[in-house]
């Protein structure tokens, strides 16, 4: 088999493994969006529009919250496995669980005591007019359903990065399935008015929890419920890796403000209602971006965990070849259909809808930039590299968007748009120069001469040159003898272990990899195609040299006894095996 092919081997299954479901479940989010916004600007108006798009910013502040202790959280999560440490994995996520809830009901409780200021904060007008009723129906539906609606977060990453993304995808589809059916039934049929279009949302949210906790139930993966000491050095560092993502919602929550009150001043309550729209059609293009995210960061994680550069590489290229792929139709629709769009959304007069093609057609030119942007902050956030990702995040949703929504209204509303592909070039311009004097757009070290790395094939499988190679770097780096006692049992005993298990595609292959720590251990890793099998579940005890008994797991029995680590996983419909000596 070609090395390319290798490095591609174990990548494409699994990238595909985690986008596909991830995909469904980000679009039925931006369908559940999308629902409040039509079903409430056909039934109300514009003013309902202007009401979503002012209420906007409070979603913002606890996405803010949730998301960057999920994401962080699950990205340590999936570190901690790829390292077989299972318990500090779960205690990640009881950490970053217990704190979402908590600071929830917290900021929840305070939303509703101070209600009049909120809203006059987020610019509903002045109190007694219908702009401001139906905000405040909106907004207080928020505030009392934010616990369950934003405890979705560390469910839906967690288990995800557990092995098991069909669930998670299940669990967000069918939330939003039933958002948008019971957004029809409270808005529309019953008109309960824009709250209902928040009722729905916290249905769907109750259900998707309940889903997800089929997971735990029926321990389909590492993750369990436990209840262990608060660590706040945990949940800081899960927050500080998420917030490199989620400082979006901090740049949102600023510039949706901002550009609200500018867009009242220049164009009254059809700007805001059309920028509605448009940040509306933009979640479109973003949750295809947040389904790579939850294949490409779990990935790259885990290749990271285990120096594992060549497929790190091929991830980050899958990863552009599918948000090239999906941006283009995304493109080719908003620039075909965009009074179709537009009267979707509520729009009837000829204005109305000339205002919101043109915005349309505009926002459709920062797609692709936008995606190139998007995929490598998150790359550089799994890599480690959370710097790099705030930069990203500041100049695109802040810097930039201010500095030219604030220019461009300037012109008028026809400028305006323009915010969007203007953002997204320079936030481009500026990475590239970036790079360029730091001379890697992957950040990944070249040298690789400390990490050893195997790929064996089960029809032409030579062990005994494998362990020859492996006996030849492990004297290269000084390894003790007991090292490369436990590293030829791996190679000669487990992978004849492994190559001796049925494979579903007939062929049978092992990455092999081993990597030195500082503390003067040694990592093995492997990682099989075969079907599920796990060596460490061998029966041990019944060993009898004499009987000549049990003598396959003698190795076993041996790493087991040993080891200072072992653990083994079922990820992305591969076996992967961590034994530490």
């Amino acid at each position: 088999m070609k090395t390319a092919a290798r490095e591609t081997l174990f990548v494409r299954k699994s990238f595909y493994t985690f986008f596909l479901p991830s995909l469904f479940s980000c679009l039925g989010i931006a369908a559940g969006g999308l629902a409040d916004c039509v079903f409430v600007g056909n039934a109300i108006g514009p003013v309902g529009m202007t009401a979503i798009s002012i209420g906007q910013p409070v979603y913002m502040l606890f996405n803010t919250i949730s998301y960057s202790l999920s994401i962080g959280g699950s990205i340590h999560y999936s570190n901690a496995l790829s390292e077989g440490n299972e318990a500090e994995g779960n205690r990640i996520f009881a950490n970053v669980l217990r704190t979402d809830l908590f600071l929830n009901i917290g900021l929840c409780i305070l939303g509703l005591l101070f209600l009049p200021q909120v809203l006059t904060f987020l610019g509903a007008g002045a109190p007694g007019t219908e702009v401001w009723a139906n905000c405040q129906s909106l907004v207080r539906a928020q505030l009392l359903l934010v616990p369950i609606m934003f405890c979705q977060g560390p469910f839906y990453y967690f288990v995800n990065c557990d092995n098991d993304p069909k669930l998670a995808a299940v669990a967000f589809v069918t939330s939003n399935t039933l958002d948008i059916v019971f957004n029809y039934v409270f808005v529309v049929l019953m008109d309960m008015g824009v709250a209902g279009s928040v009722y729905s949302t916290g249905l769907g949210a109750s259900v998707m929890i309940l889903i997800s906790l089929i997971h735990f139930f029926k321990k389909r993966g590492c993750l369990r419920f436990c209840w262990p000491k608060y660590q706040i050095y945990s949940v800081l560092n899960s927050f500080r890796t998420g917030f490199a993502t989620s400082v979006q919602y901090v740049y949102q929550f600023i510039t949706i403000l901002v550009c609200n009150h500018l867009l009242m001043s220049i164009s009254g309550e059809l700007g805001v209602a059309v920028f509605g729209i448009v940040f509306n059609v933009a979640l479109v293009a973003a949750s295809v971006y947040d389904a790579i995210s939850m294949a490409l960061q779990p990935m790259v994680s885990t290749f990271h965990g285990e120096c594992n550069k060549p497929n790190i590489r091929c991830t980050l290229k899958q990863a552009f070849q599918v948000s090239m792929a999906v941006n283009l139709v995304i493109v080719a629709l908003l620039v075909v259909a965009p009074e179709w769009i537009s009267f979707a959304f509520g729009l009837r007069t000829a204005a109305e809808l000339a205002m919101g093609s043109a915005a349309i057609r505009v926002y459709a030119l920062c797609v692709i930039p936008s995606g190139i942007n998007m995929v490598l902050t998150y790359y550089y956030q799994a890599l480690g590299r959370e710097s790099i990702s705030y930069l990203l995040f500041t100049l695109r949703s802040f810097v930039f968007f201010l500095a030219f929504s604030l220019l461009f209204s300037l012109g008028g509303i026809d400028l305006f748009w323009w915010t969007y592909p203007c953002m997204e070039l320079a936030t481009l311009a500026v990475l590239a120069t970036y790079n360029r004097r730091n001379r890697s757009w992957t950040y990944l070290d070249e040298d690789d001469s400390r990490v050893f790395s195997a790929f064996v094939e089960s029809r032409d499988a030579d062990l005994g040159a494998v362990s020859q190679a492996v006996s030849q770097y492990l004297e290269g780096i000084h390894a003790t003898v007991t090292q490369g006692y436990f590293a030829a049992i791996a190679v000669e005993e487990v992978c004849a272990l492994i190559l001796a298990q049925p494979f579903p595609s007939g062929e049978g292959y092992i990455q092999f990899t081993i990597v030195p720590h500082n503390d003067g251990t040694v990592a093995l890793h492997l990682r099989d195609n075969a079907k599920a099998f796990n060596p460490f579940d061998l029966d041990t005890e019944e060993i009898s040299l004499e009987k000549g008994r049990g003598l396959d797991a003698l190795g076993i029995k041996m790493i087991k006894s040993k080891a200072r680590e072992f653990f083994y996983r079922r990820y992305a419909g591969f076996n992967t095996l961590v034994i530490r000596v």
